[in-house]
């Protein structure tokens, strides 16, 4: 089906736009601001600000393509587990939009102040009070716990339709712990090797559903 194999594309885009994203993030420049760490993530920023435009464009469309992909999972999901595998490609999407939100305010919002070429003190007081709304929170609260339910219900989901190997659920979710702990700049792109494995094998795998035992491409929309 032509809307599967689309759906099959997102996985393995989402782990490149991932990769690269956080490879291309200045170190130390992933975390939430406060008033503590803007002091020293400020002329970080300021000497690297096209760099951590294009990071944080890359991580952003990269977490896009993740919450799109918690629904291309459920393509592989038949009967036992279809349930779960639907609640997370709902809770997934919302976690993605939300991670995409989130990057705005810690990453963008960071770049914009490195290069308006402003006073630091008002700078960075606009940063940290940007970062710590009652809507960063909901929308922080909404990324972080969002992707963790999931990753959990997806891993669940997997592991009780054996539509995949055993081996792969437990990637997943493996990847996804890792790649969550990886810390910016080129150091993350080991441990974020396991996510991107798993995402690709899941994407051939959503790839392969659209071919019947024949071997002839199913064209029906």
């Amino acid at each position: 089906m032509t809307r599967t194999r689309i759906l099959a594309l997102f996985p393995p885009l989402a782990a490149v736009l991932l990769l690269v994203g956080e490879a291309l993030t200045p170190k130390g420049l992933d975390h939430p601001i406060s008033m503590a760490r803007v002091v020293k993530e400020l002329p970080i920023a300021v000497a690297h600000s096209d760099r951590l435009y294009l990071s944080n464009l890359l991580v952003i469309f990269g977490l896009g393509a993740l919450g799109v992909s918690f629904a291309a999972f459920a393509v592989l999901v038949r009967e036992r587990g279809s349930t779960i595998a639907t609640v997370a490609a709902v809770v997934g999407g919302l976690a993605g939009f939300c991670g995409g939100l989130a990057n705005v305010l810690v990453g963008y919002d960071l770049a914009a102040a490195a290069t308006a070429h402003t006073n630091p003190s008002p700078a960075e007081q606009i940063l940290v009070s940007a970062n710590r709304g009652r809507a960063f929170d909901v929308v922080f609260v909404g990324y972080l716990g969002g992707l963790v339910v999931a990753t959990i219900l997806t891993t669940v989901a997997l592991w009780r339709s054996r539509a995949v190997p055993r081996w792969l659920p437990v990637l997943f979710v493996l990847g996804m712990v890792l790649g969550a702990l990886a810390p910016a700049g080129i150091v993350s792109i080991p441990l974020q090797l396991p996510i991107t494995v798993a995402l690709t094998a899941l994407a051939i795998r959503i790839w392969r559903t659209t071919t019947p035992p024949g071997g002839q491409t199913q064209t029906s929309g």
